[in-house]
């Protein structure tokens, strides 16, 4: 491109050919030319993606990086991804997923009453790409456009004290899915091990990161992407407990290395493989004790964070193994201290679909029921864009945004539950 793009929207990819190509047609779409696609290949057959892409590199916001022919790790194909970007700003989504182009167009806006902004995060809607035999499901449109400030503290200490949690921790300001500049990842880069990434669950490494390393954290509450979850992703074997331990085995076999091997974690006996809440654990303890991060009293706020995690899989069987596992290491650990906060409740309601709410709204959005016709997350996106608030109709305060702790925990809330 002969004009630095403000941003870089970076998609990686490993053998999920069809999904990419869609997902590279929906991005493409966009008119904007002050926006820059870097579309990475690590399929096991390179012929697909480069068949594909011959038209595609016509576009001069496309720089494509073909699959080597050998298998590299997730930390390595984005961090050669990442190396390739020359944005201002830089976003990581699936292959599977969708962002709004006109993130830019956000960015704009904010930027020019906020001299710096290190980080930028948005509301996402959820999309189950179709398949025979999908549940009934259903997501929601949120109503509030609030834009805000998030203070560091806050989130560092949801992230790292497990605070409020839900199955995950509520701090979100990872660079999948987030707009992160690159200036703070270049400090990232000099800070943490001469590399980007450093641990093969690539988001939450660099969510870490982002949020010990900047300073100015701004969310929106407003839709700007689509979370998609196709049946060869990894978000698709939540609640399906033998799916999720065969794709997290794949992935440490992929990765080179088992981190929960790691002679430091012996005094931790949680898995990756135990599920979603562990394997956080797993790579936020690598981190903690790799850079010495200190934060006492943890431990109650990760055991909730468990249980939830044991109450997203809606066969019981699957609920009962995952209970059983998560029970032996919270056994193990520091003398069962924290044992009496792992208190997962099987969700009859939830397993049968009784609670999935498919049309309607209440005081937090519209429901929108997923059987509605669309085939892609960026159609989705399209109604989706149609019930919110526009870009540039959104309340950003001209004197700069300030922080509002009500606003801030509206804005969480809707965020990340």
């Amino acid at each position: 491109m002969s004009v630095k793009p403000l941003l870089s929207i970076c998609v990686p990819s490993r053998n999920r050919q069809i999904y990419f190509q869609q997902t590279i047609s929906d991005l493409r779409a966009s008119l904007r030319t002050d926006i820059e696609f870097v579309f990475a290949d690590n399929s096991d057959d390179p012929s697909i993606m480069n068949a594909y892409m011959k038209d595609v590199t016509a576009d001069p916001r496309v720089v494509y990086l073909p699959s080597t022919g050998t298998t590299l790790s997730m930390v390595d194909n984005w961090e050669r991804t990442m190396e390739a970007s020359t944005g201002d700003y830089i976003v990581f989504i699936g292959d599977d997923d969708y962002v709004d182009p006109e993130v830019a167009e956000f960015l704009k806006r904010i930027l020019a009453v906020n001299e710096k902004v290190d980080a930028v995060c948005w509301r996402l809607v959820g999309y189950t790409w179709p398949y025979e035999g999908r549940p009934k499901l259903s997501l929601q449109v949120p109503f509030d456009d609030s834009v805000v400030k998030i203070e560091q503290a806050d989130l560092y200490r949801r992230m790292f004290g497990w605070f409020d949690t839900r199955h995950v921790p509520t701090a979100g300001f990872s660079i999948y899915h987030s707009a992160i500049s690159r200036s703070l990842m270049e400090r990232i880069k000099r800070l943490y091990g001469g590399r980007y990434f450093e641990h093969p669950i690539v988001d939450y490494d660099n969510s870490f990161k982002v949020i010990c390393t900047g300073s100015t954290f701004v969310a929106t509450a407003r839709a700007f992407g689509v979370m998609g979850s196709c049946p060869l992703s990894n978000s698709f074997a939540v609640g399906n407990y033998k799916d999720f331990r065969k794709k997290i085995g794949q992935f440490i076999e992929e990765a080179g290395r088992d981190y929960d091997e790691d002679l430091e974690f012996r005094k931790f006996p949680f898995r990756s493989t135990l599920g979603t809440t562990s394997a956080i654990g797993v790579v936020q303890n690598w981190f903690k004790n790799a850079y010495n991060i200190e934060f006492e009293n943890w431990g109650e706020g990760f055991a909730k964070a468990c249980a939830l995690d044991c109450e997203n899989y809606l066969d019981r069987e699957a609920f009962d193994s995952a209970c059983e596992g998560y029970r032996t290491a919270f056994t193990l650990w520091e003398d069962g201290k924290y044992l009496p906060f792992f208190k997962p409740v099987y969700n009859v309601a939830r397993a049968t679909g009784a609670n999935v709410a498919s049309s309607g709204f209440n005081e937090s959005g519209l429901f929108i029921d997923q059987d509605i016709p669309v085939k892609t997350p960026a159609e989705l996106f399209a109604i989706v864009r149609g019930i919110i608030t526009p870009v540039d109709m959104l309340d950003i305060d001209a004197a700069g945004l300030k922080f509002n702790w009500q606003t801030e925990d509206k804005v969480r809330k809707m965020l990340w539950g």
